[in-house]
């Protein structure tokens, strides 16, 4: 594994425009995020010096990943949110999926978060950084009808 740097590791994974124009500051989520993978990449660095990763069936990697988070007053909604942007998104990699049913703005009143850690392709090469699920060949669909799950039921 190589010593991944907090700068590099920005640099290789999410193009932030509002550090790329003429601004007298950053803008709050980039200083937010260069915050978290200066703190993840320390986190390795240590693990690193202290031996911590002699393992050779484990591996540890900071990855910066955009957190798109949908929100809504019912689980439905909130579905329906991530499933509208994921149609305005059709270029973003979903990389993960994480579910919360928070309190509300009013007392006794829940909402509901589906928070997607989303890529972009590179825009000079097209390609898609971070990790990604594919299947090795075609996936083999099991169907099991009702009656197959009574005879196992009864068996």
């Amino acid at each position: 594994m190589s010593d991944i740097t907090p700068a590099s590791a920005l640099a290789r994974t999410v193009a932030i425009p509002a550090l790329t124009g003429a601004q007298a500051a950053p803008h709050p989520a980039a200083l937010a995020l260069q915050n978290d993978v200066t703190q993840a990449a320390s986190t390795l660095r240590a693990m690193q010096r202290r031996g911590r990763l002699q393992d050779d069936e484990a591996d540890v990697a900071v990855v910066a990943y955009t957190a798109v988070v949908c929100a809504g007053s019912t689980a439905a909604k909130a579905l329906k949110a991530a499933a509208d942007w994921a149609l305005h998104a059709p270029e973003a990699e979903v990389h993960s999926l994480s579910w919360a049913r928070v309190p509300g703005h009013r007392m006794g009143v829940d909402e509901f978060l589906l928070t997607l850690a989303v890529s972009y392709p590179d825009p000079e090469t097209g390609e898609y950084t971070g990790d990604t699920h594919h299947a090795a060949g075609p996936m083999a669909h099991v169907v099991v009808s009702s009656a197959d799950n009574e005879e196992s039921a009864a068996s």
